[in-house]
C-alpha cells in the first residue's frame, strides 16, 4: 500500500494486518457482495445519531427559554409603588401611598412570586441536566463517527488493494481465449466495475463522517456555554435580583418614616420643590430632545459598516463559488478522460 494512500484515508502503518484481512475477505465473496461491502460501518453512529435526534425534538432550549422568560417577567412585577391604593391626596398623597405599602404586604408579594421563581428555576435546572447528559452524549457521537471513519479507511484501502490484484489478474488473462479465461474475465470485469463504483460510495461516506466531526464539537460547545448560562442566570442574577428587592424594601422603609414626619412641616415647600424641579426637568428634557439628531451618527455609521461587510462578504461567497464551480469542471474533465482511456482500453483487450 502506498504511505501516501494511508495517510490520505486517516490509517497508519499499523493497519495494514486488518486491511489484507478485508481484501481476503473480497476474494474470498462472490459479485453479490461488493456492492454491499462496508454497508455495516456506519449502522452503530446512525443509530445514536437517530437517537439523539429524537432527545433534541423534546425542545429542551425552547422550554428553558420560555421558562427563564417567565421569570424575567415575575421579577419585573417586583415594584413597591403597586402595592396598595392611591391617594388623592395633593403633595402628601404619594407620602401616604408608600405608608399603606405595609411591610407585611410588600412581603407577601415578595415571598409569592420568590416562590414562583424558584419553582420555574427548578423546571430550567431539570432541563438543564438534560443538556448536560446531552453533552456527553456528543462526546460518545464523536468517538462513534471517528471509528466509523477509520472503518471507512479501512474498507477503502482494502477495496483498492484487492482492485488492484483483480487488474492484474485481468492484465494476465489478456489475450487468453480458452472457454474458462473468457469467463474469469467477464467475472473479473463485473466484479472490477461493482468494487470500483463501491470504493467511490465510501470514499463518499468517510468524506461525510470528516465533516461531521467539527459539526458535533461545535454543537457541543454551544450547548456547554447555554449550561454556564443558565448557571450564572441561578447563582448570580437571581440571588442578586433577591438582594436588591431587600434593600429597595429598607430604604422605601427608611424614607418613608423620614418623609412623614417633615410632611406637615414640609408641605408647602414640597409644593414649590416639586413646581421649580419639573419646570427644570421638563426645560431640559424639551432642550434635549430639539437638539438631537432624528438619526444618531452612531446608528448611520453601525449602517454603513454592515452594508460594506455584507457587499465583501458577498463578494467573497462569490468568489469561493466560482473557484469551486472551477474546480468541479476540472474535476468532471479529468473523470471524462479517465472514463474515455479506460474504456478505450476495455474495448482493445475485448
Amino acid at each position: 500500500m502506498d504511505p501516501a494512500l494511508l495517510t490520505q484515508l486517516g490509517l497508519e502503518s499499523g493497519d495494514l494486518v486488518q486491511i489484507q484481512q478485508l481484501a481476503q475477505g473480497l476474494a474470498d465473496a462472490g459479485p453479490g457482495g461488493l456492492h454491499v461491502f462496508g454497508s455495516e460501518v456506519a449502522g452503530k453512529s446512525a443509530a445514536f445519531s437517530a437517537q439523539l435526534l429524537d432527545q433534541v425534538r423534546n425542545r429542551d432550549l425552547e422550554a428553558s427559554g420560555e421558562k427563564l422568560g417567565e421569570v424575567v417577567r415575575i421579577a419585573r412585577t417586583l415594584k413597591l409603588d403597586a402595592v396598595g391604593q392611591r391617594s388623592r391626596l395633593p403633595v402628601i398623597g404619594g407620602l401616604i401611598d408608600r405608608m399603606r405599602a405595609s411591610r407585611g404586604e410588600l412581603m407577601q408579594k415578595f415571598s409569592d412570586s420568590n416562590a414562583q421563581i424558584e419553582q420555574l428555576m427548578a423546571d430550567v435546572g431539570v432541563q438543564q441536566a438534560a443538556q448536560s447528559q446531552r453533552v456527553q452524549e456528543f462526546d460518545r457521537m464523536h468517538a462513534m463517527v471517528r471509528q466509523e471513519r477509520h472503518a471507512l479507511g479501512l474498507h477503502v484501502a482494502a477495496g483498492k488493494l484487492q482492485l488492484a490484484r483483480m487488474e492484474a489478474e485481468l492484465a494476465q488473462l489478456a489475450g487468453q481465449e480458452d472457454p474458462l479465461s473468457r469467463t474469469r474475465r467477464n467475472e473479473l470485469d463485473h466484479a472490477v466495475r461493482l468494487l470500483d463504483k463501491r470504493i467511490g460510495d465510501l470514499l463518499v461516506m468517510q468524506h461525510a463522517a470528516e465533516q461531521s466531526l467539527p459539526m458535533i464539537r461545535m454543537i457541543q460547545a454551544n450547548a456547554i456555554q447555554l449550561i454556564e448560562k443558565f448557571n450564572a442566570v441561578r447563582d448570580i442574577t437571581i440571588p442578586s435580583w433577591k438582594r436588591q428587592f431587600a434593600i429597595q424594601l429598607s430604604l422605601q422603609e427608611q424614607k418613608n418614616a423620614v418623609a412623614l414626619s417633615n410632611a406637615i412641616d414640609d408641605a408647602s415647600n414640597e409644593l414649590m420643590r416639586r413646581n421649580a424641579d419639573l419646570m427644570r426637568q421638563t426645560s431640559v428634557d424639551t432642550a434635549r430632545a430639539n437638539q438631537r439628531a432624528v438619526i444618531d451618527l452612531a446608528t448611520l455609521r453601525h449602517a454603513h459598516e454592515q452594508m460594506i461587510a455584507t457587499v465583501e462578504e458577498v463578494r467573497s461567497i462569490h468568489r469561493e463559488g466560482m473557484a469551486q464551480r472551477q474546480q468541479a469542471e476540472q474535476d468532471l474533465l479529468r473523470m471524462r478522460e479517465d472514463m474515455q482511456q479506460r474504456l478505450a482500453q476495455i474495448t482493445r483487450q475485448g
